[in-house]
């Protein structure tokens, strides 16, 4: 790090730390609050025979930050909805006001099935394996492997708090039973967001699917504008990336395209450092397992080029900030960059092969909002291109 990176971020975290101050006296919501209130809300609910009918499985389980998976005493079947409502949430830092609400760290395993993440804090999953089923609740980090193992170069301590969580296998599926349930009463209209979910589902973008470390989410759609396909991204308190094949060659002569219009960014301070690392990109992975992300930036100059501050991505993620003006916010920009000397400049030694694009959005440690769209998103070198969105 350089004496003007270093003085960077001793200044961001000194207003990160006034800012916590001053937020200790008007906290944030992050969502409804654990405790006896939430389970209670849930008993009484679930009681009722309207919605007892619909239930084939109820656990009610509290998740601390640092546990392994728990059992829920049940298996599901392929094909099974499950529901999950949660309250409270994590704390990483009292002092940097850093909170991770129940949304952001749910996760579920049926059998020797691949994890799946809650999208949100009052949401319903589809079971795609079947067996017994686990939960925990892990903070953003990495897994060692789709099964759900815990890498230990990671280990996860200094975090305090607790979620309460309650799973429910539905008889009928999802819409049915959280219809029957939101008759019988709500908490914190975690019942009525669910029921939202289950009659509007968010699906990624067609050809697209989300980073499984990351888990699915809700934060990219597609639309369509008089006929061109576009790519909305809308981010709050979240982190989400989204991935597309493209198997390419990297060439001198190979170049991303692509347009977006930046609305809003999830982050008013210098993104490169951990407490603040939230912004909106798009990147392109190589076949050596690197990827080059292009990012929007509040504070750092456009040109500024810094490995990704977090654990398990500084061996892998390299920033560059490529656009930085205000003024460009609701715009809609054409941009086109040469790939293999970008990553010559910015890593190293190119590799051979570009193997995917990524579009990424990180609003989770600010809690704030970040709103972009992306289009005519393609990978050419001379007479071949890869149209992508």
């Amino acid at each position: 790090m350089t004496d003007r990176q270093g003085l960077r971020a001793m200044t961001t975290l000194a207003r990160l730390s006034a800012r916590g101050l001053g937020r200790a006296l008007r906290p944030r919501s992050t969502g409804s609050a654990a405790g006896p209130a939430f389970g209670s809300a849930m008993r009484r609910h679930l009681a009722d025979p309207a919605v007892a009918r619909q239930c084939r499985e109820v656990r009610l389980v509290k998740l601390g930050p640092d546990g392994g998976w728990q059992s829920l005493g049940f298996d599901v079947q392929p094909g099974d909805e499950v529901t999950v409502l949660a309250a409270g949430g994590f704390w990483a830092s009292k002092l940097l006001d850093l909170r991770f609400g129940a949304r952001m760290g749910i996760w579920l395993r049926p059998g020797a099935g691949a994890i799946v993440k809650t999208p949100a804090d009052a949401a319903s999953l589809r079971m795609e394996a079947g067996g017994p089923l686990h939960i925990v609740a892990k903070p953003p980090g990495e897994w060692a492997d789709e099964s759900g193992t815990f890498d230990p170069a990671f280990p996860r301590g200094g975090v305090s708090g607790e979620i309460d969580a309650c799973v429910i296998v539905w008889k009928e599926g999802a819409l049915s039973g959280l219809g029957a349930m939101a008759g019988a009463g709500d908490h914190g209209g975690l019942v009525a967001a669910a029921l939202e979910r289950a009659r509007h589902p968010v699906p990624p973008p067609r050809g697209w699917r989300y980073l499984w470390r990351l888990g699915a989410g809700e934060i990219y759609s597609e639309t369509s504008h008089g006929g061109e396909r576009r790519i909305c991204c809308h981010t709050r308190q979240d982190v989400g990336i989204l991935q597309f094949p493209a198997d390419f060659p990297l060439t001198e002569s190979t170049r991303l395209r692509w347009r977006w219009k930046a609305d809003k960014l999830p982050c008013d301070l210098p993104e490169d450092i951990q407490p603040t690392h939230d912004y909106l990109s798009i990147a392109v992975e190589f076949e050596d397992g690197q990827d080059l992300t292009y990012m929007w930036s509040s504070s750092l100059p456009e040109g500024t080029i810094f490995r990704c501050p977090l654990p398990f991505w500084d061996k892998v993620e390299t920033h560059w900030v490529l656009r930085a003006d205000a003024g460009e916010l609701g715009r809609w920009l054409a941009e086109e960059r040469p790939l293999r000397a970008d990553y010559a400049k910015a890593i190293g030694t190119p590799p051979a092969r570009i193997v995917k694009v990524w579009l990424i959005a990180v609003s989770v440690f600010q809690r704030g909002e970040g709103i972009c769209e992306y289009a005519d998103i393609e990978l050419v070198d001379g007479e071949r291109v890869l149209k992508i969105l």
